[in-house]
C-alpha cells in the first residue's frame, strides 16, 4: 500500500489588516487578568473565543502555566501554511506582558516519545518508522508502522501520525522544512536513513545540516557560491538569445528561516549596456544592504531575452525592502521603472525548485556512485 498526504495547505488566505490585529490584541490585554482567574484549559478557551472574533484562521495555546515569567503565548495556524504569515504578523504586533512572551507556532513536544489514543485505537511514536531523502534540497519521509495495523484503521493511524509528527517536529519544521510525505507497506530502503519517529528530531536536524546544508547562517564572502548558467525558456525560439540565470547557491544555507518568508521579484527593463549596468548596481545594492543587516538574501537573478534583469530576494520586511529598491533604482538607474512583487514563500519553493534543477545531475552522480 502507498498513500501521498499533503500536509499543508496552499491556498492565499487574506492577509490580516493592522487594525484588526491592533484590536485583538487591545481586547485580549482588556481581558487578561479575568481570563488568569481561570484554570489553564479555560484560560486557553477563553482567549481562543476573543481571537476568533478578529482571526478565524489562527488559535492561541498555552506553554507552561499561568502567571509565569517563563510561559509562552503561542498563535498556532494548526498547520496551514496559507495562515503562517497571519501568524507571524500577529506575534510581530504583539504588547509586552509581564508573564509571557508570544511566539508563532507551537514549539517541539518535550520528549518524543509518547502516544495517543483515538476512538479506542492506539498508536505511539515508537510505532512509526520514518525514512528520510533529500528531495531535491528539503526533507521528503517515507513511513512505515511497526506494528500490525488493521486494513479499516489505517486512515485513522495514518492521520494520528501526522499528528504526532507535528507535535514531534514542531509546526514550523513539519510544515515548512518537510517535503513529499508517503506512506508504504515496509520499511523503506531507497532513503538516505530510517528512525523510529520517537528518535527522529535529533536525526532530523543532523540531516538538514549535514545533508542539505543548512547552518541557518548567512553565507561568508569567503565561502559563498554562486553558479551562472545559460537557460532557454520554453517555446524560445532557436535563434533567440539564452537567458542568463545567475543562482545564488550559497543561499541554500538560510533556505527556510522563519524570518526571511517573503520572496521578493524585482524586474527593471533595459535598452542598452549602459543600462543593464545600472540595472545590476541597483539590484546588487538591494542584496549588500539586506545581507549587511540580515534583513535578506539575493535568491537568484535572471537577464532575459537581453531585454530586462529580474533578481529575487527572500526578505524579513518586504515594505522596507521594496522602499529600498525604489530608492536604489533611481540612484542607479534613472529612468527606468521597477517592477516590484512580493509572495509569502516560506518554504522557499521559487528558490528550491530551481535548486533541484541545478542539481540534479549532482544527485544522479551520488545515486551512481552508492
Amino acid at each position: 500500500m502507498s498513500a501521498d498526504l499533503p500536509h499543508e495547505h496552499s491556498d492565499t488566505e487574506q492577509p490580516l489588516a493592522p487594525q484588526q490585529i491592533d484590536a485583538f490584541w487591545s481586547d485580549f490585554s482588556s481581558q487578561l487578568s479575568q481570563l488568569e482567574a481561570l484554570d489553564g484549559h479555560e484560560f486557553v478557551e477563553r482567549a481562543n473565543e476573543v481571537l476568533q472574533q478578529y482571526a478565524p484562521g489562527l488559535s492561541l495555546e498555552l506553554e507552561g502555566k499561568l502567571k509565569e515569567a517563563s510561559s509562552k503565548l503561542v498563535i498556532s495556524a494548526h498547520g496551514n501554511t496559507a495562515q503562517f504569515e497571519n501568524a507571524q504578523a500577529m506575534v510581530r504586533k504583539a504588547p509586552h506582558f509581564e508573564h509571557y512572551s508570544v511566539q508563532a507556532f507551537r514549539s517541539r513536544a518535550l520528549g518524543s516519545n509518547f502516544g495517543m489514543r483515538m476512538d479506542g485505537f492506539e498508536l505511539a511514536c515508537s510505532d512509526v518508522r520514518v525514512g528520510y531523502f533529500n528531495a531535491g534540497g528539503i526533507t521528503g519521509l517515507k513511513l512505515s508502522f511497526e506494528k500490525s495495523i488493521a486494513p479499516d484503521m489505517m486512515e485513522q493511524a495514518q492521520h494520528m501520525t501526522f499528528i504526532m509528527l507535528d507535535h514531534v517536529l514542531g509546526e514550523w519544521d513539519f510544515s515548512v522544512r518537510v517535503g513529499p510525505v508517503e506512506f508504504v507497506d515496509e520499511a523503506a530502503d531507497d532513503v538516505h536513513g530510517t528512525a523510529l519517529l520517537s528518535d527522529f528530531p535529533p536525526i532530523f536536524d543532523a540531516f538538514i545540516r549535514e545533508q542539505l546544508g543548512r547552518s541557518y547562517e548567512f553565507p561568508q564572502e569567503d565561502t559563498d557560491r554562486w553558479i551562472s548558467l545559460e537557460v532557454r525558456a520554453h517555446g524560445a525560439a532557436e535563434d533567440s538569445p539564452p537567458d542568463i540565470l545567475t543562482f545564488h547557491d550559497g543561499a541554500n544555507a538560510v533556505a527556510t528561516r522563519a524570518d526571511l518568508s517573503h520572496f521578493l521579484e524585482w524586474r527593471m527593463r533595459f535598452a542598452s549596456q549602459e543600462e543593464l549596468d545600472g540595472v545590476r548596481d541597483a539590484q546588487d545594492a538591494l542584496d549588500e544592504q539586506l545581507s549587511s543587516q540580515q534583513r535578506g538574501i539575493l535568491a537568484f537573478s535572471r537577464i532575459e531575452d537581453m531585454r530586462s534583469r529580474v533578481a529575487t530576494y527572500y526578505v524579513e520586511d518586504p515594505a522596507h525592502a521594496m522602499q529600498l529598491a525604489q530608492q536604489l533604482a533611481k540612484q542607479n538607474a534613472s529612468g527606468l521603472e521597477p517592477q516590484l512583487s512580493v509572495i509569502f514563500d516560506p518554504s522557499w519553493n521559487e528558490y528550491l525548485s530551481l535548486y533541484a534543477a541545478v542539481h540534479r545531475n549532482d544527485r544522479q552522480q551520488e545515486e551512481l556512485v552508492s
